[in-house]
């Protein structure tokens, strides 16, 4: 009887043949307890046996076992597996047997089959228990659950490591023997590798050594001897696809497979099955394509060299679609070459196979998923870093490289700069590459080269007779090799030939003309010198030309190119030719390296002479210079984009360049200096990763020198320094002093280094001048920012030096030195909670008394411009040190002034230094009042609080009890002191508005030249002299709120009519300030101050643009109807103002519903026909503006407000604006219904095509998103939209047809006399109705209560925007002088022709809405009445009312 495995458990119950053997019953579960206790006794007597004779006792546990007991089920494991090594002992001796009687065969045979089925059930049925979710869990100390185990309970981990064994000896042995024939049937090697496949299921068991090791080895033995290597295939790929723990463990089994037991074919069937599978089954299972995709990576990682020769299977999935398995076989491709195909001594069959892989990788550096397109750059990377990137591919990857710089995906970006510093760092050519050094190294090469050739040309002695032989021995050549090779029969040469007598011999019989016999030896000596001479020439360059021919151009040009590489080399025999490939073919690239350096440097050996000759090794000098150049100017060409990444929104961009310019600078790459510059801003980078990266990268780059010594060393890096700040912008020096801060405050500049710079200040140190005097007190002071204690403890050697000698003729020095002793100021505000009182020094200190001198000598030295900077930082130094700052700077200007008096005639620079030294005055007088006074009084209160406090605590202490006195509680809620601070603040208000620039003082005396200047610009008309008037006296009326009421539109005329644009842009940036101090002044020109977005003058937008924006975001200006001002500026032609522009939008957006408030008004105010927009520019401005819209209730309120927009529009550019801004909101449902409740608004304007296209978009749009409950309410919509689209072309159509009717009509009507012509015209009924036409034709809608109800509307937008805000009263038009025969008027407020309504109130989040423009006011009502005080109060609202009342009548009569 024979025991046939079945497919599943029940398969025993039933015969599917004769003489089977079958299960007659399964045994219940009380009966299975006696039977099992039994066998447990008697198999230690009896042996495997017992299980045979109870074998359907075990097959019914295998059946029950979800019922039994633990314990039981564990003690019948125990029976098997003693049963199994029993049986594995006897087979062994029983199989060592020469010859076998097939009875004894047979019953082996069976007895086998049923143990190790009974055995492989039991156990695949524990590990489907053991990969069952626990029920009760233990945390381990890690965190980790872990299965609870009981003292006696059986562990699974260790009985799996046993039963693995145990297999193991079992399918070691000839099993197959007791088959006959002697292969093991299918059905058992299925059996026992099923356990194995199903123990890889489990996650823990690939986690445990000792299990995974013996799952890997009995899989191998199954491959190995038992033909399973098809059938493992298919099935650890189905394993892999579901469970993805596998990825990484089945690849190191298939390299243990492979390498300890040879078994190699296994890999050839996985990447069989692998290139087999669907694309389109791969594309829809992307976890499964992963775990694909990474068995591919890994494989080719362990075991390359297996995969190799299979490879070309998976390149089919290079053109799939899952990105998944692109990025898992360019992996593939990658690892194949770092680690198989790089290197030098390759064949030329694997210089071949490199090549087209590398070009596989190529084209996928341009893929269309961004993920593989960062796989292959990653390769690249990978292949770079390993340098098995070949050099003549070097440059094209770095073009490609510098691609990818602008790609739109950041990872692809942050990889691509990576490979490009990769490459850079790793190049062949040279330690420093900058363009204009090698193209000089290159032009000189080339002349030599140029030189040496003729000399070799020479010597070969050629003539036209030659040159005449030669052409007719290459025709005869051609035809000869048409008949093909294959009829000559190669020569025979002699073993005493050498390469030269026979290379003779071939040119003897050519000159003979016995082409056949040339043939023949020709063929023998590249038989047997196929690596040498010529030939070696030859076959290099086949192979450098092979990577750029695709395989079948090769076998189409084959028998082509043979026949021109034979006449080449008959013609280098012939004529005696010195090929320089053949030369520098004996080299490789080392040598070629070596070559190169050595003419360079002008050191080249001996034993490189002896290679090749002087005119090969400055051939290949040449092109070794002509690719370094290459190289340097694709790196060079990276570099400006790397700078703009420098400003990215992405953390990996900047980090990655700043990256690369450290390298770039290191090797002297050009302009990367320029963008070592860029990066010095990112000091101030919120992000943290930023700042360090950015201090780290000069950390290297500056600080990180050699020396002999500590001093040399300083010294070096003072040098780096100097040279970072000279030719440094105004930015780029203030983040310089932040990061010389930060390399002081973490101590990284050695003491040294500050010796060194005092040293080279007080021009005590050789070799250095004047500008690096200037440029080391520059570095003290900036230093100084982060230790106060550098300047103040040398104020002394600060004051004798750099307010010395040397400063009467240097304002320079000068300024710097007071820049440095700012630094004793400290940083910031003074604190009105410090207990130390500010550094003051008396004011005959040394440093005043200099800084009066060289203010007072030094007025006069026009030839020297920074004077007046200089001026500038002596009056803060003098107010910030000083302890009676008015005194000195009183006694300054009295000089000054006495001077000029005494000398008669002022010129115009001394003028504008005297102008300017005053108008500082005036703001720093306010700043030391405002801030500094203030805050010391405060300070000063603060200490006598406390004092008191203590002393009151002391007093009460001893008493024992508390006061209950008035003023003990004011002290306890701190009144007093806030009183007392209020008091002191209106104190020094007083002073500020009184005081300073007003009644009898000295600065008050000079406002009237000030203003005198600034009014007569003919009189005055220097520019400097203006400018520094100007901004004096916004200086001034930074002071006094009096002095700037009175001023203010002077200034605004200054900042309209003076033709410099650099005067323009300083007077914006004054009125901004004045602004903030006082808004109440200002606020009725900011029409004027919005009317500098269209100056002329590029900085005079760009300024007017930042105070504006500064103004709005920090409400200081109220949002008004000239925000669409604004927002043209987002499409100004300068890039800067139209990003500048965005930005502020874009802030304003976060300002709760400010952008929905005001679009509206932009809305309505752009597509007005009489400002003249450009359609393209009107749609750029509102599809970056409507995308802040995202709230659903604004896009619905917004979506009614527009289509009531279209009653009232003038034109059909204006619909067709007004239908585009439809289609840029986002819609619900709600949207959509407001859309189709107002259909009437907008239905006659639906014969445009462009509008109707507008419509169809948005619900192509709200198609993707609709419910089905909705569909019919959409189709209705729908339908309508076609037809009233379709009625009004229809309508346009019979118009048209009408006109042309009666313009023919006219023209066959008898001609009239001009009287009567003119007079019928006058009274044709129909000029009425065509006058009618143009009006918005009366729809159902328009009439009854919802006419009403839209008038009303639309006077509510009206008022609202016709609503007169009070003004201060405007003094009466100042003229400049030489304006006063003019007829031109003086720049006043605005009036609404020019700068729309001033007055008008800002929308809210539930008022806001587009109306009607307004009808023009009388002129009267755009500036304050001459009785209306200057307070900023209301007008009667009786007066409003009247107003709004009259309009409205007016609007209806209209």
């Amino acid at each position: 009887m024979e025991f046939v495995i079945p497919l599943n458990q029940k398969g025993l119950l039933e015969s599917s043949g004769t003489n089977q053997y079958v299960v007659d019953e399964v045994l219940p579960v009380r009966q299975l307890t006696e039977i099992i206790i039994g066998c447990k006794v008697s198999v230690r007597s009896k042996g495997y046996q017992v299980v045979l004779d109870n074998f359907v006792a075990f097959y019914s546990l295998l059946r029950n076992f979800g019922y039994l007991d633990t314990e039981f089920r564990e003690e019948a494991w125990d029976i098997l597996m003693a049963a199994v090594r029993g049986l594995t002992t006897e087979l062994t001796t029983f199989l060592q047997e020469p010859s076998i009687n097939a009875t004894d065969k047979t019953e082996k045979r069976n007895e086998t089959k049923m143990l190790t089925y009974l055995l492989c059930q039991t156990a695949d049925a524990f590990e489907t228990e053991a990969g069952r979710p626990p029920t009760d869990m233990a945390v381990s100390k890690r965190g980790r659950k872990k299965k609870k185990t009981s003292s006696g309970e059986m562990d699974w981990e260790l009985e799996r490591a046993n039963f693995l064994e145990v297999i193991i000896k079992l399918i070691q042995l000839e099993v197959n023997r007791l088959w006959d024939p002697p292969v093991v049937e299918g059905a058992y090697v299925d059996l026992v590798s099923g356990s194995c496949y199903k123990m890889l299921e489990n996650p823990e068991a690939m986690k445990n050594k000792s299990s995974r090791d013996n799952i890997i080895h009995a899989l191998a033995i199954m491959m190995k001897r038992y033909n399973h290597t098809l059938s493992a295939s298919v099935k650890l790929l189905l394993l892999l696809q579901h469970f993805e723990h596998l990825m990484i463990p089945l690849a190191q089994a298939i390299q243990t497979i492979v390498t300890v037991f040879g078994v190699k074919s296994i890999v050839g069937e996985l990447i069989r099955e692998l290139g087999r599978m669907d694309q389109q089954d791969l594309a829809r299972d992307n976890s499964g394509t992963r775990c694909y995709a990474g068995f591919i990576a890994e494989l080719s990682d362990l075991i390359p060299e297996t995969i190799l020769p299979n490879m070309s299977l998976l390149l089919i999935h290079l053109d799939g679609e899952s990105y998944s398995m692109r990025n898992g076989v360019l992996t593939a491709l990658g690892n194949i070459i770092c680690k198989v195909l790089s290197g030098e001594g390759l064949s030329d069959k694997a210089r071949g196979t490199r090549d087209q892989l590398l070009d596989k990788l190529e084209d996928h550096i341009h893929d269309v998923n961004a993920f593989c397109r960062c796989r292959s750059l990653t390769i690249w990377l990978n292949l770079c870093q390993h340098r098995a990137i070949p050099l003549a591919r070097q440059q094209a990857v770095l073009a490609l490289t510098v691609g990818r710089l602008y790609d739109k995906s950041s990872l692809v970006r942050k990889v691509a700069i990576q490979l490009l510093t990769a490459l850079l760092t790793t190049n062949p050519f040279a330690a420093k590459l900058p363009v204009v050094d090698l193209e000089s190294t290159l032009e000189k090469e080339q002349e030599k080269l140029t030189v040496m050739i003729p000399e070799k040309e020479d010597t070969a002695g050629l003539d036209e007779e030659t040159t005449a032989k030669w052409e007719k021995i290459e025709k005869d050549l051609r035809e000869l090799l048409k008949e093909g090779e294959e009829g000559l029969e190669s020569a025979q040469i002699p073993e005493d030939k050498t390469l030269d007598s026979v290379l003779d011999e071939i040119k003897n019989h050519l000159d003979e003309l016995d082409l056949t016999r040339a043939m023949q030896l020709l063929m023998a000596a590249k038989e047997s010198w196929s690596n040498e001479g010529i030939f070696t020439a030859q076959s290099t360059e086949a192979s450098e030309s092979t990577p750029n021919e695709t395989e079948d151009e090769t076998m189409v040009d084959e028998a082509e190119k043979a026949t021109e590489d034979t006449i080449k080399l008959m013609k280098i025999i012939f004529i005696g030719e010195s090929s320089p490939d053949a030369a520098s073919g004996d080299l490789d690239i080392e040598s070629l390296q070596r070559l190169a350096e050595a003419g360079l440097t002008g050191n080249t050996a001996p034993e490189t002479e002896k290679e090749v000759s002087e005119v090969t090794k400055q051939q290949v000098l040449v092109q070794y210079l002509k690719d370094c150049v290459s190289f340097a100017k694709l790196v060079q060409k990276a570099v400006p984009i790397l700078c703009e990444l420098l400003v990215s929104k992405t953390n990996s961009d900047v980090l990655e360049a700043i990256t690369f310019f450290v390298s770039a600078y290191e090797f002297g790459v050009s302009h990367a200096q320029e963008g070592v510059r860029r990066m010095m801003v990112l000091v101030w980078s919120k992000e943290q990763a930023v700042k360090e990266a950015v201090v780290g990268a000069y950390r290297q780059l500056y600080l990180s020198s050699e020396g002999a010594s500590e001093r040399a060393r300083s010294l070096k890096i003072v040098k780096n320094l100097m040279t970072l700040m000279s030719g440094a912008t105004i930015g780029q020096m203030t983040s310089l002093e932040e990061l010389v801060c930060e390399f002081v405050r973490c101590k990284e500049l050695p003491q040294q280094a500050y010796q060194l710079l005092w040293e080279i200040f007080t021009m005590k140190h050789p070799d250095m001048g004047n500008t690096e005097s200037r440029l080391a007190l520059k570095l003290i002071a900036m230093a100084a920012g982060a230790d106060i204690d550098l300047v103040h403890s040398n104020t002394e050697v600060l004051v004798t030096v750099g307010l010395g000698e040397r400063a009467q003729g240097d304002f320079r020095l000068a300024r710097d030195a007071c820049t440095a002793l700012l630094k004793l100021g400290g940083s910031g505000k003074p604190k009105a909670s410090s207990k130390t009182p500010p550094l003051r020094f008396p004011a005959d200190h040394a440093m005043f008394t200099q800084l009066a001198d060289i203010l007072i000598k030094g007025v006069h030295r026009t030839d020297d411009k920074y004077w007046l900077p200089f001026a500038e930082q002596a009056v803060k130094v003098v107010f910030l040190l000083s302890e009676h700052p008015e005194s000195i700077i009183g006694d300054v200007i009295r000089q000054l002034a006495q001077s000029l008096v005494d000398e008669g005639g002022c010129p115009a620079p001394v003028l504008s230094r005297f102008v300017g030294l005053a108008g500082q005055a005036a703001l720093q007088t306010l700043m030391y009042l405002d801030v500094h006074l203030l805050t010391e009084l405060k300070r000063r209160n603060n200490v006598q609080e406390g004092e008191k406090g203590k002393k009151k605590k002391e007093k009460n202490g001893a008493k024992g009890s508390e006061s209950n006195e008035p003023g003990d509680i004011e002290d306890e809620m701190g009144l007093t002191g806030a009183t007392a601070d209020d008091a002191e603040a209106e104190f020094i208000r007083r002073i500020c508005e009184t005081e300073i620039v007003n009644g009898p003082n000295l600065l008050a005396a000079i406002e009237p030249l000030i203003v005198h200047i600034c009014s007569s610009p003919s009189k005055y008309n220097d520019p400097s002299l203006m400018a520094t008037s100007s901004q004096a006296l916004a200086r001034f009326m930074l002071v006094s709120s009096e002095t700037c009421e009175k001023h203010l539109q002077l200034l605004f005329t200054i900042l309209e009519r003076v033709p410099q644009p650099h005067i323009r842009a300083n007077t914006i940036i004054a009125i901004g300030d004045l602004t903030f101090r006082f808004p109440n002044l200002t606020e009725p020109w900011t029409p004027n101050l919005y009317a500098r977005l269209r100056d002329s003058s590029v900085l005079v937008r760009k300024n007017t643009l930042l105070v504006l924006t500064h103004l709005i975001l920090n409400d200081m200006v109220k949002v008004k109807g000239q925000i669409s001002e604004m927002a043209t500026c987002i499409v100004d032609p300068e890039e800067r103002l139209a990003a500048l522009a965005k930005m502020f939008f874009f802030e304003l957006s976060k300002k709760g519903n400010a952008i929905y408030n005001i679009m509206p008004d932009i809305v309505s105010r752009l597509s007005d026909p009489d400002i003249g927009l450009p359609e393209e520019q009107f749609k750029t401005i509102l599809r970056y503006l409507l995308a802040f819209i995202q709230k659903d209730k604004q896009a619905e309120s917004l979506v009614e407000k527009l289509c009531h927009r279209f009653r009232v529009a003038r034109s059909d550019l204006q619909s067709r604006e007004l239908a585009f801004c439809l289609s840029m909101l986002n819609y619900n449902e709600k949207a959509l219904r407001k859309l189709q409740e107002n259909l009437a608004c907008y239905a006659e304007r639906l014969s445009d095509k462009e509008v109707y296209d507008y419509f169809m978009g948005i619900l192509s749009k709200f198609k993707k998103v609709i419910k089905p409950d909705s569909k019919a309410v959409f189709d209705d919509y729908e339908s309508k939209l076609l037809e009233c689209h379709q009625k009004g072309v229809d309508d346009e159509t019979t118009a048209d047809k009408a006109s042309k009717a009666s313009a023919a009509a006219k023209s066959n009507r008898p001609a009239k006399t001009p009287s009567a012509r003119g007079k019928s015209k006058a009274k044709t009924p129909g000029s009425h109705v065509r006058k009618s036409s143009k009006k918005p034709p009366q729809t159902p809608a328009n009439t009854g209560e919802e006419q009403n109800a839209l008038d009303a509307s639309i006077e509510k937008g009206l008022s609202s925007q016709k609503k007169h805000r009070p003004r201060r009263k405007v003094p009466a038009p100042i003229l400049f002088s030489s304006d006063e025969d003019s007829e031109d008027d003086v720049f006043g407020p605005p009036d609404d022709k020019e700068n729309g309504k001033p007055g008008a109130d800002e929308h809210d989040d539930s008022d806001s809405e587009d109306g009607e423009k307004a009808p023009r006011r009388q002129k009267e009502n755009f500036s304050p009445q001459e009785d209306t005080p200057q307070t900023g109060k209301s007008t009667s609202r009786s007066n409003r009312q009247r107003r709004r009342i009259q309009t409205l009548s007016e609007k209806n009569d209209g």
